[in-house]
């Protein structure tokens, strides 16, 4: 670390210049660059006296901060790239120079690995500290080089878990000519410049990886290295959990609220009609929040449309069964008959058989205090007027048990769909 801070603070330092070797050195330190890059030294040559031996590149990855686009799916960062590697040809006794230990070269004069960005590129704006850097050169021959890039790359986008997704972002770098028996790698991993990288406004790190790989070439036994670098991004989901979770679960409550009122109240279709408006207006409202690419449809988009269709239904419905319980015809055997069935055993004794009796004489005395109000609105929504209480005392109550029964079951129904919509289809932070 100590060396990498040497060399970005002597990048400020613009006094030293590519190299000049028809220039007559002034002091130890000139003498001994151009003793090392005037004396026959070939940058365009492999730093190594044996032809077979290969070049090790150690590799480290420094992010300093980035930016995730979610309309491109591409993820911006600005990183530092720590290579190190031994070159044969650049060493020197210190004993010889002054104490002279290190120095700091310009890139162009010496060999530089071959490395490029396979899946990834390069910003447009290119500046010295990444195409052109300064290393730190010891007496031992090892070259510490930093330059300082901006990549683009692109990433698999899973908007499935919205607004708790990742993102999964590859960075891949190789040689471009040289072969793993020419150039090698070795990855030394990665990590984040300081407390204030991870500290985006919309998106956080939550993992890094990286690892080498080796691509055979076809007729040959020799692979290109390549270095893989690999950033799990999580979206920054504190405010879409009051925007949207507080909503859907208002809404869940309620559908299930309305069906806990008697079939026959206004207040049920009024609650129930107004929810779908408000459906309606919300996913209007999601569409615009929810990113417009990917693949995959967002888990909250599918449970606020078939929210919006059970809400529709229950609507229908609930007309169904205030007519059927509102009907003045006798009901057929067979309706008898499946009622009996139902309720003939124990749990349909608890769910339906001893209640129902309650429920009509409940739902009979709020029809007495209402059916003589003659309500406009209730024409409308209902389709026909309340009968009178002489009317309907004589009737069977058959048809009246069926509709307590549906609306009973539709009530469970409902309730256990909803539990399991918010199991599966309510995104969770990971």
């Amino acid at each position: 670390m100590k060396a990498v801070l040497i060399v970005v603070l002597l990048y400020q330092i613009n006094r030293i210049v590519s190299m000049n070797c028809d220039v007559e050195p002034k002091n130890t330190e000139a003498v001994l660059r151009k003793k090392l890059l005037c004396n026959k030294y070939d940058k365009s040559e492999r730093p190594v006296k044996s032809h077979t031996d290969a070049v090790i590149v150690n590799l480290h990855m420094v992010l300093q901060n980035f930016n995730f686009v979610d309309s491109l799916q591409k993820l911006y960062i600005n990183v530092w790239l720590l290579l190190t590697w031994k070159d044969e040809f650049l060493n020197w006794n210190p004993m010889e120079y002054a104490e002279i230990k290190e120095l700091v070269i310009d890139s162009e004069d010496i060999w530089l690995p071959d490395m490029m960005p396979y899946s990834a590129y390069y910003s447009n704006n290119l500046d010295a500290s990444c195409t052109t850097p300064k290393c730190l050169l010891a007496s031992s021959g090892l070259v510490k080089c930093v330059p300082a890039c901006e990549y683009h790359s692109l990433c698999r986008s899973d908007y499935s878990n919205w607004p708790f997704d990742r993102q999964n972002c590859t960075l891949r770098f190789g040689m471009w000519a040289e072969h793993s028996n020419e150039v090698d790698f070795i990855a030394n991993g990665t990590s984040l410049g300081s407390e204030d990288t991870n500290s985006h406004n919309e998106w956080n790190i939550v993992s890094t990886a990286v690892q080498k790989h080796e691509s055979p070439l076809a007729d040959s036994s020799n692979t290109y290295p390549s270095v893989i670098f690999n950033y799990i991004l999580e979206r920054h989901s504190g405010s879409h959990c009051a925007i949207i979770l507080t909503p859907a679960f208002i809404m869940v409550a309620i559908n299930i609220i309305s069906l806990w009122l008697n079939c026959c109240s206004l207040e049920r279709l009024v609650m129930l009609g107004s929810n779908v408006i408000i459906h309606f207006l919300f996913i209007e409202n999601l569409y615009w929040q929810v990113p417009f690419n990917g693949s995959t449809t967002p888990s909250f988009l599918t449970f606020f449309r078939d929210s919006l269709v059970i809400t529709a239904s229950l609507l229908v419905l609930t007309v169904f069964i205030k007519h059927i319980y509102l009907s003045d015809s006798e009901a057929p055997v067979a309706v008898s008959g499946i009622i009996n069935t139902l309720t003939g055993n124990q749990l349909g004794q608890k769910l339906f058989g001893t209640n129902l009796d309650q429920d009509n004489a409940r739902i009979g005395a709020f029809n007495e205090s209402t059916a003589g109000e003659n309500s406009a609105d209730t024409v409308i929504l209902v389709g026909e007027n309340l009968p009178e209480p002489k009317k309907t005392a004589g009737k069977s109550g058959t048809y009246k048990s069926l509709a307590l029964m549906i609306d009973r079951i539709l009530y469970i129904g409902i309730t256990v769909t909803y539990v399991l919509f918010l199991v599966s289809l309510i995104p969770k932070r990971s």
